[in-house]
């Protein structure tokens, strides 16, 4: 291209010394001077740089012209062949559509950096051990690493993730969600706010007390009224002012969880807690630690200060060489950009899956796309020789043939991206949902213009290349001297039948993806059939929170729990009522030590029930009895242990009527045993648990779960249920309602996502290699129909015409299963982790899925086999 503009230049050029010189003779021979000739022929020609110039202005609108006549004529190409784009636009949206929806879940969860500036700034302080990497270091080693530190420009302290809140505001008591940070958070985050102004370490002051609301928070609930600065609500019984609005984009250090006040960590202080003891205990973690490295600093150097800081600290506070060794060894630093980590440990693995998923999906998607576009190449063919024979160079061919495929993906493209944007919805609605919502920031932004655009472009190259190539192997006296019909239609290269080599990925392709949605599919199903030890149908949870000031006593809160359940049990269509700390697969825990007489110490974990807690989740009494009414604050205090705690600390002996020591402050006497419940996940085992009477309590019960078994649905009697709590008594908070069953299904989340996005895309590939194979045949039929036609002629049997198109259908299914089970086999030995209760090499699910394409195959190819054997003989042999 290059020689050939040199070429232009020099004819031009050369082509005006030619009109200068001709000019020149006729002036000379009129009796001028031939220098005087010269001259005048160049003033009459004008500035020649000035005609260079026009010649280079119109060569460049040249090309500009070129490019909008090919994509013009491309466009009236695909508007004329309605049936053929419609089918490669829709194709190509499914696979794109697909690939952009679940890239940008990674994005947002395994990609993203924080929206702060120069976020590869910000590092975690971390101590770690040989068992791993813990939090930050306690509370007055921080202040000794933020005040000696000279490796960062900034250093904070932040606590939750983020935990619940009680907030009064506006008269009202409404649920929040909260984190606590040190004065400096905000600063070395280098955030500015929307409104008003975030935290300083002033206010780490305890008077007056000031907050930082989110910007969904202040859209949520203020309608984004600039009145809210300076606006007050109330936290355990303080009166804290809002002072700022944080940035839009900017959710927190937790992805997937968003704070709504952001409070200064000397709050702690305020409240009922132990805050005191917290900020000054010498020994136990319980937050992290972000800073932002100097620049010109390297981490090994930070690190190494402060590993120095923090092991002089240690010094000062003795522990056992094992513990320290394990766990407070040293300090590391642990890159901050994206934030905490622990959306991504619990996604990644499921995420990459399912784009390797969508990938196949996508390939299949443009192996039809590539069948198509040969197909049109060979109804084109006698079109590209007219134009060759015409004097159209081969490169303007590919140039033209080029535009249409671009034009074709990129609309392919284009659709694919609002499709995706459904599917992004639909996501974001899973995500955000159940018990524990996780807020994904998936929008559309340059990633994901630029992931579209690039495999948009990846795409036209290489499956668009094709019938381009087919398109250059034209001959113009052989297409000219027959028709369309008789041309071939192999599609050969180096003697490969491509048409029907992509046929056979595309089933290779399918069969993987089908097996792997089979196996999640029964993943799911399997957990679903773990005996959890409760029974989830018909049972309504409500999270209750009592506000502290208003029930201080044990007494009053005893007295309002009871209450509330014998308001709840007198509704019509009630079975069973109870609360209790924790419910089952809510994801809670809490651990306790543990001493039976006579035995040895240990630790498990404990609940806090009613006496109907276990008859309401269905979970069954082994031995003894349940708690009753009667066990309160003036009988003996008694307990009931599962089966899992009767094998560990009493695998010997019968543990009723034992006394129990919890935490060497409470005694209690075992008085009966219950079924395992699965508590924090159907995966893990039940753990060894403790239940104690709520009548009993072991501490303050603020918080208890409200469980309601109904003969009717339960979802219907939530708002007769609701107003009943509220009702009983002042300062009642509502934050969770939800059915058992769907706190079932939250618990099982991460599998739900996988198996209903892997079992629609292999339904999806099933469809589109189904399509690809009917293409691929009834081109066939079209192509072969002057050969059929003499067949019949001579004699040949309608069935065994249509006998062979479904050999050939059987070759190409036996061709791809060659290739796909093994691969399957491979791939889900790579995912064995994924699954639960189903081995990789199930081959009793290899048959099923091999099955169930078969099946569809055959049945793709049936209407254009059929219409073979029922071609007119004397018609086809009048076809040219």
């Amino acid at each position: 291209m290059f020689r050939n503009r040199r070429r232009s230049k020099e004819d031009f050029a050369e082509e005006i010394r030619t009109h200068l010189a001709l000019e020149a003779d006729e002036l000379a021979s009129s009796g001028l001077s031939s220098r005087e000739a010269s001259r005048r022929a160049r003033a009459t020609f004008g500035s020649i740089p000035a005609a260079r110039e026009q010649f280079h202005l119109r060569s460049r609108i040249a090309w500009i012209e070129h490019l909008s006549q090919d994509l013009r004529y491309a466009l009236r190409a695909l508007i004329q062949s309605p049936a053929f784009t419609s089918t490669a636009i829709l194709t190509l949206a499914l696979g794109m559509g697909a690939n952009i929806a679940i890239f940008s879940l990674i994005d947002a969860v395994l990609l993203r950096s924080l929206p702060v500036q120069q976020p590869d700034q910000l590092y975690f302080l971390k101590y770690a051990g040989a068992k791993g990497i813990g939090l930050a270091p306690p509370y007055p080693c921080f202040e000794r690493l933020h005040a000696q530190s000279k490796s960062f420009t900034s250093m904070a302290a932040f606590a939750g993730g983020p935990y619940e809140l009680k907030v009064r505001i506006g008269g009202s008591l409404e649920r929040a969600f909260g984190t606590r940070v040190s004065g400096d958070y905000f600063t070395t985050l280098d955030l500015q706010p929307v409104a008003g102004r975030l935290l300083t370490p002033a206010d780490q002051q305890l008077a007056p007390a000031t907050a930082v609301i989110s910007y969904d928070y202040w859209q949520r609930r203020f309608g984004l009224n600039p009145a809210a600065i300076g606006s007050n609500f109330t936290l355990d019984n303080t009166r804290f002012t809002i002072v700022g609005v944080a940035p839009r984009s900017f959710h927190g250090l937790f992805p997937g969880h968003q704070a709504d006040f952001t409070l200064p960590m000397t709050t702690m202080l305020l409240g009922p807690h132990d805050g005191a003891g917290m900020l000054a205990d010498t020994g136990s973690p319980w937050f992290d630690i972000v800073a932002r490295l100097k620049p010109g600093t390297s981490p090994q150097q930070a690190r190494a200060e402060a590993d120095t800081i923090f092991q002089s600290y240690m010094q000062q506070y003795p522990m056992p060489p094992d513990l320290r060794r394990d766990v407070f060894n040293h300090m590391v630093l642990v890159p901050a950009s994206r934030g905490i980590d622990d959306l991504r440990k619990q996604y990644s693995r499921p995420l990459l899956a399912l784009m390797f998923v969508v990938a196949l999906v996508l390939l299949i998607a443009c192996a039809n796309i590539t069948n198509l576009l040969l197909a049109r190449a060979v109804r084109r063919q006698r079109e590209f020789a007219v134009r060759v024979a015409l004097g159209a160079g081969r490169s303007r061919l590919v140039r033209q043939l080029l535009a249409e495929n671009t034009l074709l993906f990129t609309l392919g493209a284009l659709a694919g991206a609002c499709l995706a944007a459904f599917a992004i919805h639909a996501i974001d609605h899973f995500f955000s949902s159940g018990s524990q919502p996780i807020t994904l920031d998936v929008h559309m932004d340059w990633r994901l213009a630029a992931f579209t655009a690039a495999i948009a472009l990846l795409a036209t190259l290489l499956f668009g290349a094709a019938p381009i190539l087919r398109a250059l192997r034209t001959d113009p006296n052989s297409a000219l001297k027959s028709g369309a019909q008789t041309t071939t239609s192999n599609h050969k290269f180096s003697g490969i039948d491509l048409g029907r080599a992509l046929i056979v990925l595309q089933i290779a392709l399918s069969l993987i993806l089908l097996v792997g949605a089979s196996l999640f599919l029964r993943t799911l199903n399997n957990l679903y059939a773990i005996d959890a030890g409760f029974q989830p149908e018909h049972v309504l949870l409500s999270t209750i929170q009592l506000l502290e000031s208003s029930y201080p006593g044990e007494t009053q809160r005893i007295s309002a729990w009871s209450r509330i359940l014998d308001r709840i049990r007198s509704i019509p269509g009630v079975e069973s009522a109870g609360v209790s700390e924790m419910t089952p697969l809510d994801g809670s825990g809490r651990h306790v030590g543990f001493q039976p007489n006579g035995g040895a110490a240990g630790g498990l974990n404990m609940n806090t029930v009613s006496e109907d807690y276990f008859a309401t989740t269905g979970t069954r009494l082994i031995r003894g009895h349940s708690f009753t009414q009667s066990d309160n604050l003036a009988s003996p205090h008694v307990a009931i242990l599962n089966q899992s705690a009767v094998k560990e600390f009493f695998p010997d002996r019968d543990p009723l009527g034992v006394t129990v020591h919890v935490n060497d402050d409470a005694t209690y006497q075992i008085v009966g045993v219950v079924q395992d419940v699965k508590e924090r996940g159907l995966r893990q085992d039940a753990g060894s648990f403790i239940y104690l009477p709520f009548r009993q309590p072991y501490d303050r019960n603020f918080r208890m779960t409200l469980s309601v078994r109904t003969a009717l649905n339960p979802e219907a009697l939530a708002p007769t249920i609701q107003k009943l709590i509220q009702s009983s008594g002042p300062d009642i908070l509502i934050t969770r309602t939800e059915t058992l069953t769907e706190q079932l299904d939250s618990s099982v989340a991460q599998q739900r996502l996988i198996s209903a996005l892997a079992s629609i895309f292999g339904l999806l590939a099933l469809v589109l290699s189904a399509i690809g194979l009917y293409g691929v045949l009834a081109c066939s039929v079209l192509a072969r129909t002057r050969e059929i036609g003499i067949r019949l002629a001579l004699g040949e049997l309608p069935s065994r015409i249509l006998r062979g198109f479904l050999t050939e259908t059987s070759r190409l299914i036996i061709l791809g299963s060659a290739i796909g089970i093994p691969a399957s086999l491979l791939l889900a030995r790579a995912a064995n982790s994924l699954l639960y209760g189903v081995t990789s090499n199930n081959f009793a699910t290899q048959i099923l899925c091999l099955a169930i394409l078969a099946a569809v195959a055959l049945g793709a190819s049936l209407l254009p086999a059929h219409r073979a054997s029922r071609i007119n003989p004397m018609e086809a042999l009048r076809m040219e």
